[in-house]
């Protein structure tokens, strides 16, 4: 026999063992059988080695901001709940205005991120719906267009002609109504788009905070109804390493890859989006004040999570 020959077959049969003993690592970690320690050394020592990658399905709540680092503000705030066992996701937007405590003063929740970061936007958040968050992420305008861009954009329906020219933040918005293929930079700015430049209003778009979280959310459900699919998920290593490089969060990665099964299996029908109920004031400046009594209906029955799962 010579050596090419005999390197073939070694080759050929360490692959068909590793690829029994990757099936069988699969199946045990999906049929949680690492639930409980095993007494015996052996499974004991399977049970360390497998346990940090069996699948999470234990909801979690996530803190999403979205911003302009450079300038320093979080014009988007968004309660995310994510259950793996039913695959359900729900989305709270939090108005910017909205009127909080923050170090024993009256302030706008916009501010807490700025302020304290991620932790005091969590505890701020935390504070004001009474409900357990343990994440946060923070997505700037830069990195948003990145990701769009590695999913390879996303076609959308626009409602309206939309026309806004900001020159102090060098932002100009000139989108045309109807079917569009949004680039990372046209997404931008369709997220960031909230008033006309003539000061005209109409049924998408008024100047107020709350008619743009209505649009972000449509486009959210659109851009996760086009790339649940066969194809991305097949690049799903790709996506989550090119979102870690562009976030600031407290996730880790292997928290990630336990949710990233059932990650895939959502659908848009299935996501629920809500936005907390209140009203805006005029009190020295604009705040927007919150329902609680119609807020916590909404916390009750798609937020709140057991403790002791975390």
């Amino acid at each position: 026999m010579n050596f090419r020959k005999f390197y073939l077959i070694i080759c050929s049969i360490l692959s068909v063992f590793m690829f029994f003993m990757g099936s069988l690592t699969l199946l045990y970690i999906n049929l949680n059988i690492v639930e409980e320690k095993p007494e015996n050394k052996s499974g004991a020592l399977i049970h360390e080695i497998l346990v940090p990658f069996k699948e999470n399905n234990k909801p979690i709540n996530v803190l999403v901001l979205g911003g302009d680092k450079v300038n320093n503000n979080t014009d988007t705030m968004m309660l995310v709940n994510f259950n793996p066992s039913s695959s359900k996701l729900s989305i709270l937007s939090i108005p910017r205005d909205t009127s909080v405590t923050i170090d024993g003063k009256r302030a706008k929740i916009n501010s807490a991120y700025p302020r304290g970061g991620g932790e005091l936007a969590v505890k701020t958040v935390s504070n004001l719906l009474g409900v357990d968050v343990e994440y946060y992420a923070f997505i700037d305008t830069s990195s948003f267009r990145k990701i769009i861009d590695t999913l390879g954009g996303v076609d959308y329906n626009v409602p309206v002609d939309m026309d806004w020219d900001d020159p102090l933040q060098g932002l100009h918005i000139h989108i045309k109504k109807g079917p569009q293929h949004f680039d990372g930079a046209k997404a931008e700015q369709f997220m960031r788009f909230r008033q006309y430049n003539n000061g005209k209003v109409n049924q998408y778009y008024d100047g107020s905070d709350l008619k743009r979280i209505e649009a972000q959310q449509n486009f959210i459900r659109e851009l996760i109804r086009q790339k649940m699919n066969i194809f991305y998920i097949t690049r799903l290593d790709d996506i989550i390493n090119t979102v870690f490089s562009n976030i600031e969060t407290n996730i880790s990665m292997s928290e990630v890859l336990k949710m990233s099964n059932s990650v895939t299996k959502i659908q848009a029908d299935s996501i629920q989006t809500f936005k907390v109920p209140g009203e805006s004031v005029l009190d020295g400046a604009w705040y927007y004040i919150m329902d609680e009594y119609e807020t916590n209906k909404i916390i009750k029955e798609n937020f709140k999570y057991d403790n002791s799962l975390k």
